[in-house]
């Protein structure tokens, strides 16, 4: 991802998810609010936690992730969206891990509107 479609400041993601509305599924949590008037792009932050592993498997699971978001590019209107990847979560089921981020995407569309 691109670094302006990013969230990337402790602070921003603090304010997302105090401030935010909130999606749980069985790998992953999503903390969303409406971006700024002047924002064009949804920006998107990705949380892995030490319980999901040591570095080298945390990494690659942001790979995996950011991969899903890579095919899609429909967010609707501009949100700033943190997702939390929970240690459930397991690389070889790419698939369906796929199906339930993009099920989740958008069901928060959906709230959005």
């Amino acid at each position: 991802m691109k670094r302006e479609l990013r969230v990337r400041k402790h602070q921003e993601f603090d304010r997302i998810i105090k401030g935010g509305k909130k999606i749980k599924s069985p790998h992953f949590s999503f903390y969303f609010v409406e971006a700024d008037p002047a924002q064009k792009h949804t920006r998107i932050g990705l949380a892995v936690s030490k319980a999901n592993g040591k570095a080298i498997k945390r990494t690659r699971i942001k790979r995996q992730v950011r991969a899903m978001l890579a095919k899609r590019n429909d967010y609707g209107d501009p949100i700033d969206l943190i997702i939390v990847i929970r240690p459930s979560y397991s690389e070889e089921a790419f698939h369906g891990n796929e199906a339930e981020l993009n099920e989740c995407l958008n069901k928060i569309k959906e709230l959005l509107h």
